[in-house]
């Protein structure tokens, strides 16, 4: 995560929901500029275009829906952690969002301001935030899975195909140094570290 002010969007066709976001996290520490969109067209062209840490969409966003730009995001490779949010209680299709897109995050609007501060806080320092009633089955290693970067996916990626960290680097166009702390960052969250380790949970979770 940023180790300077995080930058965040928050996408929601609601302007009330937006400024009682905008309040609460302008009184969190560590938060920088926080920009708006009104819908999914608008929140992906920002998220192509700026500097974003934390994406927050709303589901339900007209036009392109949170589901479709969290997928671009996920499918353009971009560096962004992803926190959707919906007015539909649904745990079917809670569970099939987070698995799909490895969510860093899942918030039900029913639930209070409390609960969106506390998921912010866990994203924004590597966690992860699930509703407590939201029952994800296999929660350990999916958990640790959706608690990866999307540059620490591609790292583990790229050592189970056999890449070394300085071909890996070549490949991400980033420095081996940079690799091996992702390497450090991944054994961390994950407890693996060898070749083999990252090669079998790289099978199991269909990185391949």
């Amino acid at each position: 995560m940023p180790t300077g002010l995080a930058k965040i969007l928050i996408a929601d066709d609601h302007a009330l929901i937006r400024e009682g976001m905008v309040s609460l996290l302008s009184r969190l520490d560590n938060i920088g500029t926080i920009s708006e969109a009104a819908d999914g067209k608008t929140a992906l062209s920002i998220l192509q275009s700026v500097p974003i840490n934390l994406a927050i969409l709303d589901i339900h966003l007209p036009g392109l829906t949170g589901l479709d730009v969290a997928r671009e995001v996920r499918n353009r490779s971009l560096d962004i952690r992803l926190m959707l949010m919906t007015g539909d209680i649904s745990e079917e299709l809670a569970t099939s969002a987070i698995r799909e897109l490895s969510l860093e995050a899942y918030l039900f609007k029913k639930n209070d301001m409390r609960q969106f501060e506390t998921a912010v806080k866990a994203v924004l320092t590597g966690n992860v935030f699930f509703p407590p009633e939201l029952a994800l089955a296999d929660t350990g290693e999916a958990t640790s899975t959706n608690s990866l970067s999307v540059r620490e996916r591609q790292v583990v990626k790229l050592i189970a195909e056999g890449h070394t960290s300085e071909s890996a680097a070549n490949v991400l166009g980033i420095s081996p140094h940079t690799v091996r702390k992702h390497r450090e960052n991944i054994k961390r969250k994950l407890g693996l570290g060898t070749v083999a380790e990252l090669s079998s949970y790289a099978m199991r979770n269909q990185f391949l």
